[in-house]
């Protein structure tokens, strides 16, 4: 799941704590024209079938997988995401998420395989969180930390406005030659017939490659 969404689910799953102790299962489906991980596509410019499965153990716990095919020129086609955490609320509009994320690429490169440890912060209508991994996409990988804001609000009863700002830094190189960039996007979600309908641009400060430049996504997503 690659994303801020992630804390989203976390805050989300947290709401839902204070009402009932049984253990509800949910799930997703999208269908994208490209698959933008900080601001990168993980699919070389192609489109993405993803979906994953979440359990809301009524408690603050939670437990959550997520899987998308990925295009890295190799024969890893498949990114398949483990996390677990815990959210809770401070007050009535502001919650705290602790999680932890396995990124695994089933294939012959499966030292592409790495972990991340996540602090999230949801307040009103704003998410930040703060990531730190010890070896930024697999083995030898970079000690790395991901810095992210967001903000959302409705424009209408079906229809959000989604802005995101993101720093990655790292102790070596991360992306074609970059040990740091920042990633940005502006985004549209519309629901309609139980169906999310989002259009988002993306974008980053790297130069002179082709899977960080700027870039419109459209997407089809459902709730299970």
């Amino acid at each position: 799941m690659k994303k801020l969404t992630q804390l989203a689910a976390g805050i989300a799953l947290v709401s839902g704590a204070a009402v009932s102790q049984a253990v509800e299962i949910t799930g997703n489906v999208t269908l994208a024209t490209d698959y933008v991980f900080r601001g990168v596509s993980q699919t070389n410019e192609k489109g993405a079938i993803q979906g994953g499965f979440d359990a809301d153990f009524g408690n603050g716990f939670y437990l959550g997988t997520w899987a998308s095919n990925v295009d890295f020129g190799s024969e890893v086609t498949t990114e398949m995401d483990f996390y677990g955490g815990y959210g809770f609320e401070l007050s009535e509009n502001v919650a705290l998420d602790f999680s932890y994320i396995y990124f695994m690429y089933p294939g012959d490169e499966a030292a592409l395989n790495y972990q991340e440890f996540v602090v999230g912060l949801s307040a009103y209508d704003f998410e930040f969180s703060v990531v730190y991994s010890d070896e930024y996409f697999g083995d030898g990988g970079p000690d790395a930390f991901v810095l992210s804001a967001g903000y959302s609000f409705s424009l209408s009863e079906a229809t959000s406005l989604d802005l995101h700002v993101g720093l990655t830094e790292a102790d070596d190189e991360v992306v074609e030659g970059e040990d740091n960039y920042i990633d940005y996007s502006i985004g549209v979600t519309h629901s309609v017939a139980d169906l999310d309908l989002g259009l988002t641009w993306y974008g980053t400060d790297i130069d002179d490659f082709d899977n960080a430049d700027d870039r419109i996504v459209f997407s089809i997503s459902k709730s299970l």
